[in-house]
């Protein structure tokens, strides 16, 4: 027998025909669900050398076998929820479709997948065909659970054991937008950062204590990453594809898409505050910064003018000439937007947003929510987006 390349997924092991030994060889775990694509006639089965060698009796099989598992780290499946959103599953397809133009050896492959198996319309009203149902996603891809930018998913129990499943076979697993909630509620998600969408960001963390959720791009561990979605979802892809392939072909796929340049995980997923004002004055940042950090114990326009070291009159100033209103009525906006999101996308009740909110009482708390937004507090859960915009 002849020596032969080591596996990739790093164990070392022999091939052996069954019929030329009286002991079963039980395969790599992790290899099974790519061994399976050998045609059965021919299968060889592989197992853990102790010579720390690779042998086989027909080193043609054996090459075939190494093509499969070399080619299936390469398949991604976008497994998608009802709330999903066609921009980052097309964006980040077509990201590895550039790669592959670019020379990606080996090339990335990619799957859509629904729970039924039936095609999928989403919020936008675009509908995205499926190449079929749970039953058949395999363990042998890195698994996207693409959702959209709202909290309020409420997975199957067979999806939840699907991806548990999954996780425990050595899958990588990954999420847009409130795909992570999904993975969060299948107890899988690390206990390191945790990439959140902007919208929701604060109603994951209100749910989530022992979670450090992050508005940043994307985040990754060994086994999982989770993405904010949107233009991030490019951003992500981008990174997967330089790690595997470089950052020449990386470049030349995000060229391709006219992206200038592959941001760090870390950014923001918003415009600065600076851009958002129309003004660089760092006093005014510093201020509007530390009202969000405290937004459950709020300070007063006293305490933060002297947190920053100016005078509350300057301060005020400041306020009414970019924001076109006092400090205190700009940190009560920012109070009151937080508790819109936990109303709308947690299960939190009245009294405990009010509470972590910084507002001292319900009464209070639905006053003046009452008054920014023209419905009061309990009559304003489940409204969609759009009917948000008409009274805010």
């Amino acid at each position: 027998m002849g020596r032969c390349r080591p596996s990739l997924s790093g164990s070392e092991g022999c091939f052996d025909k069954g019929p030329q030994t009286t002991k079963a060889l039980r395969p790599n775990t992790e290899d099974e669900p790519m061994l399976r694509r050998i045609p059965k006639t021919r299968l060889l089965t592989l197992c853990r050398g102790s010579d720390q060698t690779m042998t086989c009796i027909d080193s043609k099989l054996f090459q075939q076998g190494a093509q499969v598992l070399q080619a299936s780290g390469s398949l991604f499946v976008f497994l998608l929820l009802p709330s999903y959103s066609p921009a980052d599953v097309t964006l980040a397809i077509e990201a590895l479709r550039e790669a592959n133009d670019a020379g990606a050896d080996p090339a990335f492959r990619w799957r859509v997948y629904s729970e039924t198996g039936q095609p999928m319309t989403s919020d936008s009203r675009l509908t995205l065909g499926v190449d079929g149902g749970l039953e058949e996603v395999g363990t042998d891809a890195t698994i996207i659970v693409c959702g959209g930018n709202r909290m309020g998913e409420r997975p199957s129990d067979t999806l939840l054991s699907y991806l548990r499943k999954s996780y425990r076979h050595g899958t990588k697993l990954g999420s847009f937008g409130n795909g992570c909630e999904v993975l969060a509620q299948a107890g899988l998600l690390p206990k390191g950062q945790v990439a959140a969408h902007w919208a929701f960001s604060t109603a994951m963390q209100e749910t989530y204590l022992d979670l450090d959720v992050r508005r940043q791009l994307f985040a990754r561990t060994d086994k999982v990453m989770t993405c904010a979605g949107g233009l991030a979802s490019v951003d992500m892809f981008l990174a997967l594809i330089a790690e595997s392939q470089g950052i020449d072909c990386a470049q030349k796929a995000a060229a391709a898409l006219v992206c200038s340049n592959i941001r760090d995980p870390q950014n923001e997923q918003t415009l600065s505050l600076s851009c958002q004002l129309g003004s660089q004055n760092e006093f005014l940042i510093a201020a509007i910064t530390l009202m969000k950090e405290t937004l459950e114990n709020p300070l007063s326009t006293a305490e933060v003018a002297r947190s920053i070291g100016v005078s509350c009159r300057q301060l005020e100033r400041l306020f009414t000439k970019y924001t076109g209103t006092t400090p205190k009525a700009y940190n009560d906006k920012l109070r009151l937007e937080n508790a819109r999101q936990l109303l709308q996308q947690t299960e939190m009740t009245p009294m405990e947003i009010a509470l972590a909110c910084g507002f001292s009482s319900t009464e209070t708390f639905a006053k003046l929510y009452c008054k920014r937004f023209g419905v009061r507090p309990n009559a304003d859960r489940g409204v969609s987006p759009a009917v948000w915009a008409k009274v805010s």
